[in-house]
């Protein structure tokens, strides 16, 4: 029942605060705290990595659920403050993620770019039109299969980024590095059933740089275990570069920052769409039922500033393309 005026009767007003009451409003608020401490949660156990890349989401909620308990308790607001601390956390890592450090372009400057083709899938003449307007002087591919490799090449992906490193291989193994300047080749070992993560020395006009492209495997309950040890390996790796040479990882990390894994390998380095001031970056899932709602895909940087940047979604794949513009050395 109503009162003239269309709000909800005083019973039924007190039936939901009764129900909504401190008791509940504490198990909630304890509920959504563990969810939003998930993300410091270091392990491969029990599909937490999956959750921790829903991080976004779960701060959302946090956030949420504090507002409907400030509502809830606005004659009691102390019964609310637990749930707004918890809010606290996300918010305060949010405001991180948009807080700007960038520097000035530079006729130095040096696009970094990467997609993951998904299985070969996206359409080559979209993935060419991004690097084109991006301006991309080298970029890690993902993903890249035989049939894809020639369709980019047939759609003038080899007129614009002629050097290469890495070759083409059938289903997700395949990992080439493209660039207009020219390569050395560092390592390019490839094991079957194993995703490709060439590295290659740049030459750029501005100085020598090594990029690492990066493709570990997804946290699925099959490989997660072996995806928190190949970060865990980048870290190592990124550890043993000497400090006289700018080093850049960049592709599809499978990782997002709700991963400890992930920090840790990015600790010490630049990431570029954090250093733009990018926030909310959504990489994947794009073209399906589920809205993107996590940043996969990267570009780090070690020894260089950030001048911007971006994602930009491809038609065919479930991944954006990212890309950065760095000042390196």
């Amino acid at each position: 029942m109503s009162d003239p005026r269309g709000h909800a009767a005083p019973g039924r007003r007190r039936d939901a605060l009764r129900w909504l009451g401190p008791g509940t409003t504490a198990t909630v608020t304890v509920v959504v705290a563990a969810a939003v401490a998930v993300r410091w949660l270091d392990t491969s156990a029990a599909r937490i990595p999956v959750l921790q890349s829903a991080f976004p989401l779960v701060g959302a909620a946090a956030v949420g659920w504090a507002l409907v308990a400030l509502v809830l308790h606005r004659r009691r607001l102390v019964r609310a403050l637990p749930a707004l601390i918890v809010a606290v956390v996300p918010l305060t890592l949010a405001a991180s993620s948009v807080r700007a450090d960038t520097v000035q372009p530079s006729d130095d400057d040096e696009v970094v770019a990467a997609s993951n083709l998904q299985f070969g899938r996206a359409g080559p003449s979209a993935v060419v039109e991004r690097l084109r307007a991006v301006g991309a002087d080298t970029l890690v591919l993902t993903e890249v299969t035989p049939d894809a490799a020639a369709a980019l090449d047939e759609a003038g992906l080899g007129r614009l980024l002629p050097q290469q490193v890495g070759a083409a291989q059938p289903g997700a193994d395949g990992t080439v590095i493209l660039s207009r300047h020219p390569l050395t080749e560092v390592s390019t070992e490839h094991v079957p059933g194993l995703f490709d993560q060439p590295v290659a020395t740049v030459h750029a006009p501005s100085g020598d740089y090594v990029l690492r492209a990066m493709h570990p495997y997804p946290p699925t309950s099959r490989l997660v275990r072996a995806w928190h040890r190949q970060l865990g390996e980048a870290a190592t790796w990124v550890a043993a570069q000497p400090d006289t040479t700018p080093v850049v990882l960049a592709g599809d990390f499978n990782a997002s920052h709700g991963h400890p894994a992930y920090r840790r390998l990015a600790d010490g380095l630049v990431d570029a769409h954090r250093a733009a001031g990018s926030g909310w970056v959504r990489t994947w899932p794009h073209g399906d039922r589920v809205p993107p709602f996590v940043q996969l895909d990267h570009v780090l940087v070690r020894d260089g500033q950030v001048v911007e940047a971006g994602a930009a979604e491809v038609a065919g794949t479930d991944h954006a393309l990212v890309w950065a513009r760095l000042q390196l050395g």
